[in-house]
């Protein structure tokens, strides 16, 4: 290992990395800065690494909030449940069930004046095996006057296969220039003809997002110049609600009511019962005003989704989700996204110009922490009082992109340098030069003071215009120097010429140092000592011990009468 750090390209490679740390100096994050805008203005790379965090971070903040909206109690879900596919099964069998089962449903809950019966059901098949029960649910459906039906849009490689005319769906409508009355649309209707007469459909699918979870709802289907609406809207629609003026989107971020099971479920099997029993117990007017919706939570019936409250959220309850959301027009608002990449931009160029500056690096990592925790607090305060989500992820993980790469550049070009100039000063050829050393000891430090004082030292000394340089390891005794100056710091300058104007450097840096922290009283507590001498040596071990000789005493100038080692 260590031949390969001593070989001559690992040298030529390190010698070339320090010229350009040395080079590019502070300008080096101005630089990061515009490489990091420019990736983002071009999408290059960052689309991905954002969304993923802005999914994260928007299911954290909805799966924990305070404030809840409560469901709306006019909803009520009648469930297909386990507990119904068994106890319907010696009647009817396990399942499908023969459709006059769902017409008797719909005929004694009609008979409470609901505001709506919506199916989460496609009736995509004719019963072939029991036509009467068909043509019996067919007849419930057209005298009906409150029901709502599903379609599904299929994949639209399927649209030169299909004998559908787009403009024949029911609730279509032309978008802005007209839409192709001839193009066809795949799309699986329901096999009840008085479902298609009576017009009350519309689409019931969601897509997910990559990562398999639901989080939107789409308001309409586009197809060949139409728009095609959703369930929820159509709903929406029929009844003139709150949110068909203000949902003017193609899709919508759910607000979600809670967990699963948030809303009323009543189990099929029991409703159905109390419809056929003698003497019904339920009360007369259970669903007077309401919205029902039929579906299944059974898990042999597989329709679960993956939702940010959830991981297995039944598909009912996201259709009873957006349907709450569409009738009381409360679906999440989004901030238009070149808001808050704005936002990370000026994060970024902000954090830019302060290590530009030079900023003290530990005050640099404090006010980057509070800002990213501040951030996520507006959002999750937002997300709580307001029906919005502000999402602060691009501001977040690219703030945080940009603070990794930079911190990283200062971690090393400051190693770098440090060992750069360290390891001039000990190879130097045989020659004159004038050493200057600034030693500084902060009294009775502590470790996390001493940290904090060293974060001060090296800006300045990286703002030094005669390549001040700092020597912590330069005498390499492990015993006296180690035990005696383990707290103090050095500061050197090494120049050709006895004049160089270095104790004005060093001036700068003393006073610097004794305003930093006045509520710490650095002034009353630091102690600095200098000393010069103009050093002439023919071999490297002269050169080692005429500087550790200049060193050693700025070091001892620093020590107290009562801390001189006897």
């Amino acid at each position: 290992m260590s031949a390969v750090l001593h070989a001559p390209w690992m040298r030529r490679l390190q010698a070339t990395t320090i010229s350009m740390v040395r080079r590019l100096g502070a300008r080096a994050y101005l630089i990061l800065a515009a490489v990091f805008s420019l990736l983002i203005v071009a999408d290059l790379g960052m689309t991905s690494l954002v969304s993923a965090a802005e999914t994260r971070l928007f299911d954290l903040l909805i799966s924990h909030r305070i404030s809840t909206p409560k469901p709306d109690p006019d909803i009520v879900i009648l469930d297909i449940d386990e507990a119904s596919l068994a106890g319907m099964a010696a009647d009817h069998g396990r399942w499908p069930w023969p459709n006059r089962v769902f017409g008797e449903l719909v005929e004694a809950i009609e008979k409470q004046k609901p505001r709506a019966i919506v199916f989460d059901i496609l009736f995509s098949d004719r019963d072939t095996q029991r036509p009467d029960s068909d043509a019996a649910f067919n007849e419930v459906i057209a005298r009906s006057t409150t029901t709502f039906f599903p379609m599904l849009r299929l994949d639209p490689r399927n649209d030169r296969l299909s004998r559908i005319p787009t403009a024949m769906l029911p609730g279509v409508r032309p978008l802005e220039g007209g839409g192709d009355a001839s193009a066809p649309i795949a799309m699986i209707l329901p096999k009840v003809p008085a479902a298609l007469d009576n017009s009350r459909l519309g689409t019931h699918q969601v897509t997910p997002d990559k990562d398999g979870v639901i989080r939107r709802y789409p308001v309409w289907l586009e197809h060949a110049g139409w728009r095609i609406p959703s369930l929820p809207q159509r709903i929406t629609e029929e009844f003139g609600y709150v949110g068909v003026e203000r949902l003017d989107r193609r899709e919508v971020l759910l607000n979600w009511r809670g967990p699963p099971f948030t809303y009323r479920y009543i189990s099929l099997v029991e409703l159905y019962r109390d419809l056929k029993s003698a003497k019904p117990q339920r009360p007369a007017d259970e669903f007077a005003g309401k919205i029902v919706i039929i579906g299944s939570t059974a898990p042999a019936l597989f329709d679960v989704k993956g939702t940010p409250v959830a991981r297995i959220h039944p598909g009912v309850e996201i259709l009873a989700t957006a349907i709450d959301n569409f009738k009381n027009g409360d679906a999440l608002r989004e901030r238009p996204s070149w808001v808050m990449i704005s936002a990370a931009l000026l994060l970024i160029w902000s954090m830019a110009i302060a290590l530009y500056r030079q900023i003290r690096i530990e005050v640099f990592d404090t006010v980057f922490g509070v800002l990213q925790g501040g951030l996520v607090l507006i959002a999750y305060t937002v997300d709580n009082i307001l029906a919005w989500n502000l999402d602060t992820s691009a501001t977040l993980s690219l703030g945080v992109m940009y603070f990794t790469v930079a911190r990283i550049y200062y971690g090393v070009s400051q190693g770098l340098l440090a060992d750069s100039r360290q390891k001039d000063a000990m190879t130097l050829p045989q020659g004159s030069r004038l050493l200057a050393v600034l030693a500084l000891r902060l009294d009775g430090a502590s470790a996390a003071e001493r940290r904090r004082f060293k974060g001060e030292l090296d800006r300045l000394v990286a703002s030094s215009r005669l390549d001040a340089g700092r020597i912590s390891r330069l005498i390499d005794d492990p015993g006296f120097v180690q035990d005696v100056f383990a707290d103090a710091m050095l500061v050197y300058w090494l120049a050709e010429s006895p004049d160089t104007d270095w104790r004005a450097d060093a001036d700068r840096i003393e006073a610097a140092l004794r305003r930093a922290r006045p509520k710490q009283h650095w002034d009353r507590r630091l102690i600095c000592s200098r000393h010069s001498a103009n050093l002439t040596w023919q071999t490297t071990e002269e050169w080692k011990a005429a500087a550790a000789s200049t060193i050693l005493a700025a070091l001892t100038a620093t020590l107290t009468p009562q801390e001189t080692p006897q």
